[in-house]
């Protein structure tokens, strides 16, 4: 199993996005985290399977939110640079 380190920056992006989901609706916010909590168990489980964003850095989807998490794996750790909401313009992408 990885460890997974959340970088400052991705720590930000996660904040804002379950801020503005719980100003949408009340509770929305805890199903974005939920998802990304069963999103980073995936990763945990098999980082390797994800697809490149730009190697050696990979990215993933969330499921039910348009948002793509940026990662790099070092040996046993994973290395999640942004949560990125899809529907931005890709110029938007935070540097890692």
């Amino acid at each position: 199993m990885h460890n997974i380190e959340i970088r400052p920056l991705a720590a930000t992006e996660i904040i804002e996005a379950y801020d503005w989901y719980e100003s949408q609706q009340e509770g929305l916010g805890f199903d974005f985290l939920n998802e990304l909590e069963n999103f980073f168990g995936i990763l945990q489980q098999n980082p390797l399977t994800f697809s490149y964003y730009s190697e050696p850095v990979r990215q993933g989807r969330i499921n039910r939110f348009p948002y793509v998490v940026v990662f790099e794996v070092f040996g046993n750790t994973v290395i999640v640079y942004s949560v990125f909401m899809t529907k931005q313009s890709p110029d938007k992408k935070r540097e890692y």
